[in-house]
């Protein structure tokens, strides 16, 4: 064995080829380490216990789904909501010198110059949620002035919109819907602040890692490549390529690092799994996930894998659910009637033994196409699929974290996170108040505010069908070469009947005119 897993505490014990993995030595997870963590997933899967036979079947659907025309979402809604983003950039950019002003102390100069008026950019809760003891505003400044002397454009890297899980309890489709279509307006409104404060310009590439983390997760490659082309084809629309560039996470990494540090990249990685499942697998029994969790979870690495089984747990491409339930269709394959009620069942017993399974949901038995014994011996597989995920994606997490793949890319690139951590900036990519939310794993719709307008609201679809909102389809588009290329993913949204947003009951009756009613400030 030719390298060395590194140890947990973030330095680069990779390069010192020091150890093996029979002697990783266990140092823990420091302060910012353990919150950049993913998320337990406990709220989605009480969530669902909650409200599990809630998700609309097929005829409930149809009957409630509203329809609108491409052509609306591309002429009238996005042309508004680009003047909305111009609106709000000049206001950004008058507000970013005023606090530089008044936060002159903070960065102990008397006057601030052009470098305090872009770091105080990064402070708007406009967009950023930053805390000091993560970057300073001091500390900002120091890493952006010497970019603007040397005439360098100011590089910002955000890993983030990986894909939308086959999860039918977060969403109804692949593609990106207008939550995405919000948080790209977002980054583009705080890119272009920026871009107009520096006399060097600003750059950010967004790095989809769908592919990064597909190793794990196991979603087909060609649903990843198809929600990348989506999301470039809305940065085209927003008129904003200029400053902004979407690459696949992989791809970049590949042109960027040499030969060897990629093949040292695949070592670790497999050295990773190989330790993991070693050290952690022995103690995951599928019949009782609770009793397994606690005993993997002793140290720092077992406290990740349990907190990424649970949430990795509702984003897992289950192989074996969609080969028993069949289908004529894509959507029918996943989303169909028996899928869901398959999947809402395994994700509502996951805190019960096995053993308790046959007898817990009587509905879904009722139904009548599947014995029992099969049904617990399919959610057995699906709980053995869905650690073996989370072994791979700690494995991919530690790997690229410890190798340092950003820094060691792109050393003066600012960072950007939905997490917040120590020297990233944390982007709120949804709306303040769903700032917990992330456009990928939700699914995107309007709801009207107190003042009389509407605001996009990030929400998992089975809470939007739960309170009985409607799914906004969009209406039939003639199949043609040049209608898949000019309506891009609208067409592919008709196509599997996936809703591009849903609407409560009074921004059902403002269909058509929601771009002149949408709020931008929530």
């Amino acid at each position: 064995m030719n390298h060395a897993i590194p140890v947990m505490n973030g330095s680069s014990a990779l390069a010192a080829n020091a150890a093996s993995a029979a002697s990783v030595r266990e140092v823990g997870l420091n302060e910012e380490q353990r919150r950049s963590q993913i998320s337990g997933g406990h709220r989605l899967i009480r969530l669902v216990s909650q409200k599990r036979f809630q998700l609309y079947f097929q005829e409930e659907f149809a009957n409630k789904a509203r329809y609108v025309s491409a052509d609306y979402w591309l002429d009238s809604f996005v042309p508004s909501l680009r003047v909305r983003m111009n609106s709000a950039i000049a206001a950004r950019v008058n507000a970013a010198i005023a606090r530089a002003r008044a936060q002159s102390a903070a960065y102990e100069v008397k006057t601030p110059g052009i470098a305090e008026c872009v770091a105080e950019a990064f402070f708007d809760n406009w967009w950023f949620k930053v805390r000091e003891r993560n970057f300073s505003r001091r500390a900002l400044r120091d890493k952006i002035r010497p970019i603007l002397e040397r005439g360098e454009t100011l590089q910002l890297l955000f890993p983030v919109l990986s894909r939308k899980p086959l999860s039918p309890i977060k969403n109804r489709g692949v593609m990106p819907d207008v939550s995405e279509l919000h948080s790209l307006a977002r980054l583009a409104e705080a890119t272009q602040v920026i871009n107009a404060l520096s006399p060097t310009g600003c750059q950010l590439t967004i790095l989809a890692d769908g592919l990064k983390y597909n190793r794990a997760c196991l979603t087909p490659n060609k649903i990843v490549a198809g929600y990348q082309n989506a999301l470039r084809f809305w940065l085209d629309r927003l008129n904003v390529t200029d400053i902004i560039t979407l690459e696949n996470y992989e791809d970049w990494v590949e042109r960027q690092i040499p030969g060897a540090n990629l093949s040292h990249r695949k070592t670790t990685y497999e050295e990773y799994c190989r330790f993991i499942d070693e050290k952690y697998s022995k103690n995951f029994h599928a019949e009782d996930l609770e009793t397994s969790m606690s005993r993997i979870s002793t140290d720092d690495i077992g406290q990740q894998l349990r907190y990424t089984f649970w949430s990795i747990v509702a984003s897992t491409y289950y192989d074996e659910l969609y080969k028993f339930t069949g289908g004529r269709s894509f959507s029918d394959l996943h989303y169909g009637d028996e899928a869901q009620r398959l999947y809402v069942s395994y994700v509502s017993s996951l805190h019960r033994p096995l053993s308790r399974q046959a007898n817990h949901d009587r509905r879904l038995l009722s139904f009548g196409y599947i014995d029992p014994r099969h049904f617990t011996d399919l959610f057995c597989q699906m709980r053995e699929q869905a650690w073996r995920a989370a072994v791979r994606y700690v494995a991919i997490s530690l790997t690229d974290r410890d190798l340092n793949v950003l820094r060691k890319i792109s050393p003066a690139a600012i960072k950007l996170t939905i997490h917040g951590k120590k020297d990233e900036l944390h982007f709120v990519s949804a709306t303040q108040r769903d700032a917990a939310m992330t456009a990928q794993h939700s699914t995107g719709g309007f709801s009207l505010e107190a003042n009389g307008s509407y605001t996009v609201t990030f929400r998992y679809r089975l809470e939007r069908e739960a309170c009985g909102e409607s799914p906004i389809l969009i209406e039939r588009i003639a199949d043609t070469p040049e209608n898949r290329r000019h309506y891009g993913p609208l067409w592919q949204l008709q196509e599997e009947d996936q809703p591009f947003a849903y609407v409560d009951e009074t921004a059902k009756h403002h269909l058509g005119s929601l771009h002149y009613q949408v709020n931008r400030k929530a």
